[in-house]
């Protein structure tokens, strides 16, 4: 089974990320189900590894909180753009999250990532789009911004690849606490 966990993009979000898209040649938009915010990508583990995760999340106390995501960007920073992102503000409750898991996920054996964690949520892939079209893209939109978004929850997904792109299913979802 191939794992990730991340935070869910509320409907209503989504459909600001949604609003973004307009014909680029070579650009494949995110699918409205596809959005989420990755805190940890797993990747292919057996099913005993998968079950001990899923009851190891459990163990992650944290509270809930508000984040802003804000700002289109793409990566490989400095080279020829792969993927078009929506960038999240720096938010020190969600760097916490992510190092919790990160911290049981290494606990389990899981390795960790090699990459610092840079938040965001994917809106597109290229594939022989111009690195000029996609900085207008950028450009264009860099005022863009969702504020006030509650993260009450984290989840645990699958992803099963198939020719036409990944589709994710929600395998446990774990609350945070809330403030009061």
């Amino acid at each position: 089974m191939r794992l990730f966990i991340a935070i869910p993009i509320p409907e209503a979000v989504k459909k600001r990320l949604l609003d973004l898209q307009q014909p680029i040649e070579g650009m494949r938009w995110q699918a409205k189900e596809q959005m989420h915010l990755t805190l940890k990508f797993v990747g292919e583990v057996d099913e005993t590894t998968g079950n001990k995760l899923r009851k190891e999340m459990t163990k992650i106390a944290h509270p809930n909180f508000s984040m802003t995501i804000a700002g289109i960007g793409y990566f490989p920073e400095g080279k020829h753009p792969k993927v078009v992102w929506a960038g999240v503000k720096q938010n020190e409750l969600l760097f916490e999250l992510h190092e919790k898991i990160e911290g049981y996920c290494q606990n389990m054996g899981i390795c960790p990532e090699k990459r610092p964690f840079k938040p965001h949520v994917t809106v597109a892939r290229t594939k022989g789009t111009s690195k000029r079209a996609v900085t207008s893209f950028i450009n264009q939109h860099k005022k863009f911004a969702v504020r006030d978004i509650l993260v009450d929850e984290f989840v645990l997904y699958e992803s099963k690849l198939h020719s036409d792109g990944a589709r994710h299913s929600r395998l446990q979802s774990y609350r945070l606490k809330s403030d009061e």
